[in-house]
């Protein structure tokens, strides 16, 4: 009999090993994001550059998903998610050596982030295919709470470290750091004793296999309405708080205050956890329109109040609509779509939803040059609201309902 605590999915071996290799593989990532954005401003102050090194990791991530999601639907996941993890271990240990030793350029930066998006664009749609085939239905909402709750615990830790790290010496550690996580976490996916799966479905090629998903996508209904809406969110998002976030932040609250509020986005979302432990959500996609919303919070905080404390209470009520986003949408996928299937919806939804973030993060420098970083600021927060009320009137949003068991964690 399956536990349905909080604690049950630990008890399958498969799913441990999992768990513990994402958890440490987070516990570095949570750091490398600031790291990399101060790396990059301390060779160039300039929002432009920051964007051109942030969209070469994002370009070749979206323009790979689809791919990505073939691949990772037609070989085993496990597999898949070890060979992407040596990838960007190598990817970011070159770097942080390259930072460490004052070598490092914009262009070595730029090569190097786009060699690790194109391994997050066939990890990425692993990742999301691994819990239905590491547990039963009845332990999967405990996972991905666990698995959300235990990898926002550490990246409460995450940003604070990193902006020390900064503060006092070299991003290039923190990049360290998070090159060694991706090592260990490749030896925890080794210990997983999975069956070879069969795929009597499979097409002749990868390009027929990514149609078949593509057909399957149209006919559910849902997918390309809600990845629409995504693209918009994930764009204005990532040019407003990822990149021109920290520019603001280092002329107001420095790497450390900017650190601290990206710790209480971490914080938010491992609270809200608890409270989604003892929610039953039927209307999910719905839901994951509302935790879009609460990201618009951060953008009205930097541009009225950029400091600590009211970034920081910002920040916290985007952790917890990131909580409900991850929770809402996987427990869709897990109940609506096959095992067969789930890699390439994901890749799916991931290509909609991520194909404009080059565009938002490179067009943010321009705009903020020319309208100002507060008007900017003001101007995304009320897309964000506009896409809101559009996703939440549409009835393939609003009428979708979850029938399958939700046990308490």
């Amino acid at each position: 009999m399956t536990d349905p605590s909080r604690w049950g999915p630990l008890r399958h071996p498969n799913f441990r090993w999992f768990f513990f290799g994402e958890t440490i593989n987070t516990a570095g990532s949570s750091m490398s994001r600031l790291a990399l954005a101060f790396a990059v401003l301390h060779i160039d102050n300039s929002p432009t550059a920051l964007g051109l090194v942030v969209a070469s990791w994002s370009v070749p991530m979206v323009a790979f998903m689809l791919i990505g999601g073939a691949l990772a639907d037609r070989l085993p996941r496990a597999l898949v998610l070890r060979g992407c993890n040596l990838i960007e271990g190598v990817v970011q240990l070159t770097s942080a050596l390259l930072v460490l030793t004052g070598t490092a350029q914009i262009w070595h930066l730029v090569v190097l982030q786009f060699l690790g998006g194109s391994a997050v664009a066939v990890s990425y749609p692993a990742f999301h295919g691994m819990v239905p085939i590491l547990l039963p239905e009845a332990d999967r909402k405990a996972a991905y709470l666990l698995l959300g709750q235990a990898q926002s615990a550490l990246q409460v830790l995450g940003p604070t470290v990193a902006g020390i790290i900064v503060a006092v010496s070299s991003p290039g550690w923190a990049l360290l750091v998070d090159a060694a996580t991706f090592f260990v976490a490749a030896v925890f996916l080794t210990l997983l004793k999975l069956p070879v799966n069969a795929r009597p479905d499979a097409g002749d090629s990868v390009l027929a296999d990514l149609r078949a998903g593509w057909s399957f996508a149209r006919s559910l209904g849902w997918v390309l309405p809600v990845a629409s809406l995504s693209l918009v969110f994930n764009a204005v998002s990532s040019g407003a708080i990822n990149v021109l976030g920290p520019v603001i932040a280092k002329a107001t609250v420095g790497a450390d205050g900017w650190g601290l509020a990206r710790w209480a986005e971490a914080l938010g979302l491992f609270a809200f956890t608890f409270v989604l432990a003892r929610v039953t959500i039927r209307r999910p996609l719905l839901a994951c329109q509302y935790g879009f919303l609460a990201m618009a919070a951060p953008m009205i905080a930097l541009a009225f109040a950029a400091q600590v404390l009211p970034l920081s209470a910002a920040f916290l009520v985007s952790g917890c609509g990131l909580g409900l986003i991850n929770l809402a949408w996987n427990l869709t996928v897990q109940e609506k779509v096959p095992e067969a299937m789930l890699s390439r919806i994901m890749a799916i939804d991931g290509f909609f939803s991520f194909v404009a973030i080059p565009l938002g993060q490179v067009a943010i420098g321009p705009a903020s040059a020319w309208f100002g970083t507060q008007d900017v600021q003001l101007g995304a927060a009320a897309i964000m609201l506009v896409t809101f009320l559009i996703g939440a009137t549409r009835p393939a949003i609003r009428r979708l309902t979850l029938t399958g068991p939700q046990p308490s964690a």
